[in-house]
């Protein structure tokens, strides 16, 4: 089963701290949005195999926007 991964707020891609291939744990954090300067960390609610991520650093986020996937196996 695959999981998308979404930014909850609208944003700049400030740092991604993962890459495809890892495997992700339930809260890990996948990459740090910027939103009116605070750092919002967008977090894995399950684990699993990072398969795609959909954005990179400097990027524009849409609310709700995909950023990543996960394939988590369930």
């Amino acid at each position: 089963m695959r999981l998308h991964l979404k930014s909850h707020v609208a944003g700049q891609v400030w740092k991604v701290v993962t890459q495809v291939g890892d495997d992700i744990l339930t809260d890990q954090v996948v990459l740090i949005v910027d939103c009116m300067k605070m750092e919002i960390p967008i977090v894995s609610t399950k684990s699993g195999k990072l398969v795609e991520i959909r954005v990179s650093e400097k990027d524009l986020l849409a609310e709700n926007q995909t950023v990543a996937v996960l394939e988590t196996g369930q």
